[in-house]
Parts: C-alpha cells; sequence; structure tokens
C-alpha cells in the first residue's frame, strides 16, 4: 500500500469516527422541577425599547485570513461581525432580563432546544439566550472542521469537536450565567455568547430595538440591558396586578 492509499485510509477512518462521534446520542433531560404557582389573572407585561444616541461606531468587519473555504461563502466582501447594529437610534441584539425581585420562585424547564449554527465560518446567531438545563445544540453547516469552545465563570467549560459538515453536538448549562463568550479554537474571528437564566424573562431585542417581557408576576424588579460593545444599564421597577409598564434604555457612543 502506498503512502498516498494510506493517508486515505486514515483521512475516511477518522471521517467515520468523527461523524459517530458527532451523532452521540443528547444527554438526558434533567430532574423534573416543580415550578411555583403562577397566578395567571395577576401577571403583568414590560415592555420597551432601547435606543442608542450619538455617533454610532464602526462596525467591526471579520478578518478571514487565508481560509478559502470560508471567503468563498462570502462573496461580496468580508462579512460583518454584527457586534453593533444601529438603525434609526434602535439598537439590536441587546439582552433585556429581569436580574433581581424574582425570589424563590421555580419555573419549568423547556426541553425544545435553542440551536446555534456555524455557517460561512460564522456563528449564526451571535447572540442567545437560554434557561439553565434547557438544551443547546451547536451544528456544522461548513465544509471545514470547526469547534465550539465555552468560557464560563461558574459553569462548566466546554469545547466540542464538530469536525464535519453536519455534526452536532448538545449541552445543558446547569447554573445561571449572565453572559458566556463562545468562540472556535480553529478560526479566532468566530464569537458568540450565551447567556443562561433560571426564568424565563429575557429578551432580545429586534431591528426596532423593542423587546417585551410577558407574563410577569407582580413585585418590585431590578432590569438590566446588556450589550456586548456597550456595556450593561439597570433600571428599577414595580409592577402591580394585571400592570403593563413601558421601559426605555439608552446606550451612548462614549459608553
Amino acid at each position: 500500500m502506498n503512502d498516498g492509499m494510506r493517508l486515505l485510509q486514515t483521512l475516511s477512518i477518522c471521517a467515520v469516527l468523527l461523524t459517530l462521534y458527532a451523532c452521540q446520542p443528547s444527554p438526558p433531560p434533567p430532574p423534573t422541577r416543580s415550578p411555583s404557582p403562577l397566578d395567571l389573572s395577576q401577571v403583568g407585561t414590560v415592555s420597551g425599547q432601547v435606543r442608542f444616541e450619538g455617533p454610532v461606531p464602526v462596525p467591526t468587519t471579520l478578518q478571514l485570513g487565508g481560509w478559502s473555504a470560508c471567503r468563498v461563502q462570502h462573496p461580496d466582501g468580508l462579512p460583518a461581525a454584527a457586534d453593533l447594529l444601529v438603525r434609526d437610534g434602535k439598537l439590536q441584539n441587546a439582552l433585556v432580563s429581569i436580574t433581581h425581585g424574582l425570589g424563590e420562585r421555580v419555573f419549568a424547564v423547556p426541553q425544545e432546544p435553542v440551536h446555534s449554527d456555524q455557517r460561512g465560518c460564522v456563528f449564526i446567531p451571535r447572540i442567545l439566550a437560554v434557561r439553565v438545563d434547557q438544551p443547546l445544540r451547536f451544528v456544522n453547516s461548513d465544509p471545514i472542521a470547526h469547534n465550539v469552545h465555552g468560557w464560563p465563570q461558574q459553569a462548566r467549560p466546554w469545547n466540542l469537536s464538530l469536525g464535519v459538515m453536519g455534526a452536532s453536538k448538545t449541552i445543558r448549562v446547569h447554573t445561571p450565567e449572565s453572559v458566556i463568550p463562545i468562540t472556535c479554537d480553529i478560526h479566532g474571528w468566530m464569537r458568540a455568547y450565551v447567556a443562561v437564566f433560571d426564568h424565563p424573562y429575557f429578551a432580545l431585542t429586534d431591528a426596532e430595538g423593542n423587546f417585551s417581557l410577558s407574563e410577569v408576576p407582580p413585585g418590585a424588579y431590578v432590569l438590566e440591558a446588556w450589550h456586548e460593545r456597550l456595556g450593561v444599564q439597570r433600571t428599577w421597577l414595580e409592577l402591580g396586578p394585571r400592570e403593563e409598564r413601558e421601559l426605555v434604555f439608552t446606550f451612548h457612543s462614549s459608553d
């Protein structure tokens, strides 16, 4: 057997092993929680908008290096990082959440997975939010190898190999975490963020900067708006029974 055939055989075996490893069953679901009673006749809504004032900083352009398999998927030029999306003073991809005030309430864990794709050598979406113990599924849609390296401060770190197109891995994060950076060790420009909550009161702002938190029980709360480049804004709010409240968070170019 010549060297070329040996190399081909080795690559074939590696591909099979990677595929088998990537397609392993998802981890078993966590123990069932007993949710705290929630009186739906008394809950309210907190909604609003996240705005940006001042000159908009130049968006980050991703440098794809010498990876032709990445560049060919962006025929119109180098892709933007989508790390600062502002339109008419409205800020997209700000993460708004309740950070204090829910006490010891317990909420059921959704079992539908949240998906993160590696496509065009970019994480899509860039910002994710999941619940504690909710399945978080990472997929490689590119014809080259990627990995998914999570860098939490509280939870256990992970480093997943997604060596072939179509490979996927599912994890669960067992503790709340404000924002976890995610990188691909193979392609240094690839970055995403995932926040992990033990309650359902969070939302990402849309293209108009809008957010909405529904079925919020009456109480006094601290709410936070987080953005990867602009930092954090916080405010206090008291919500009465069946009340609808609106909030505006404003970031500035100097933040």
